[in-house]
């Protein structure tokens, strides 16, 4: 039985319209695409070949029974801008397709259990406290990485394959479990805010809640989870300059923007001296492309239960096979996965101050005859 919700998945995928798609096979016409769309009408085998190349499936994919998309999670979506119904729906699909061979892939491997949890009624700063302990890092560390000690906690991370200057991630919970999606092409100090800000919303916000003053709340809980005032106080030189902003990006993983504005909470920056600092930023063209590096950070669970059950380096032919996609689809979800390579390095463990280090003197032992 071909499913007419999954040639609609795909085509709302690739940001198609009906008339866009019936431009690509013309063998069918949009109000018949419609009516198949709908279960009411049969599609012929050459018309639904047509429709996977297109779309990067393989054509068993749209015999596959549908399952419920985000829409139904109300997910919460950060956008930087105003962000189209096409480019939303394309971004759900996309999830959706993905997150699908994840909960296919979790039957052969051992799921986390979810240790982060919502914090009704706490501040975003009282919630960012508990995130750090939760994800195992002290109150006054940078935090080495996060998307894998998110992962760690429980968290589900997508990778998409998909890019658009409108989004760059979202979440939902589905049932108890947590669950974010991060879009292609997004600089590292920018993924980093992003799923801090999603977690923020998974601990502080109920699904569906939206406005301003959430998305104020998640950047504040996002801004304390990364840098917390009481750690950069030590490390945020007095009146900084762009040159030492950088150099503390590296370190903390965050953007220099993003280091202006807590420069202004602590008082080491007036608003005058935050607004000329924007405003140099500006004419060097950093809003679009800062400088200082921050590594990129992956998700890495998908690709490892693919490697236990494909074996290790996943032969892409078999994974695209069992996933009904083309591999050239499955390329490209794996490539928005990190491979062991990929991973960041564990932070050595702090080594205790050596002024409360008692030293022990020598112990000789006997012989034992």
């Amino acid at each position: 039985m071909i499913y007419g919700e999954r040639i609609r998945q795909v085509r709302e995928m690739h940001r198609l319209t009906q008339a866009d798609l019936v431009k690509e096979v013309p063998s069918l016409s949009q109000s018949r695409l419609s009516r198949i769309e709908k279960d009411l009408a049969p599609i012929d085998d050459e018309s639904l070949a047509l429709v996977a190349a297109v779309t990067g499936v393989a054509v068993g994919f749209f015999s596959r029974t549908p399952t419920p998309g985000f829409s139904i999670l109300s997910p919460q979506m950060r956008s930087r801008s105003r962000l189209t119904q096409g480019e939303k729906s394309a971004a759900l699909q996309w999830a959706r397709l993905v997150d699908e061979e994840y909960q296919n892939l979790r039957h052969g491997a051992r799921a986390l259990p979810v240790r982060l949890r919502p914090t009704p009624g706490a501040t975003p700063e009282e919630a960012a406290a508990e995130a750090r302990r939760t994800l195992g890092f002290s109150p006054h560390q940078p935090l080495p990485y996060l998307i894998l000690a998110a992962e760690r906690a429980g968290v589900t991370v997508l990778g998409l394959p998909y890019a658009i200057e409108t989004l760059d991630a979202f979440c939902a919970w589905r049932q108890d479990e947590p669950v974010i999606a991060l879009l292609d092409g997004v600089p590292g100090d920018r993924v980093r805010f992003s799923v801090a800000h999603e977690i923020g919303h998974l601990m502080l916000h109920q699904p569906g809640q939206t406005g301003p003053e959430i998305e104020a709340e998640a950047d504040r809980f996002a801004a304390e989870l990364l840098t917390p005032l009481a750690a950069l106080r030590g490390a945020m030189p007095h009146n900084p300059t762009l040159s030492a902003l950088v150099m503390l990006k590296t370190i903390w993983g965050v953007s220099v923007k993003s280091l202006v504005r807590r420069a202004k909470e602590l008082g080491t920056v007036d608003g005058d001296r935050a607004l000329s600092l924007y405003k140099q930023m500006s004419s060097r063209g950093w809003n679009r492309r800062e400088p200082g590096y921050v590594p990129p950070e992956k998700p890495r669970a998908l690709r490892k239960m693919a490697e236990i059950v494909h074996g290790a380096g996943v032969r892409t032919e078999r994974f695209a096979a069992m996933a009904a996609w083309s591999e050239e689809l499955a390329l490209n979800v794996l490539a928005q996965h990190a491979t062991a390579d990929e991973l960041p390095h564990e932070p050595a463990p702090e080594r205790p101050d050596p002024t409360n280090v008692i030293p022990l003197r020598p112990r000789t032992l006997k012989a034992v005859r």
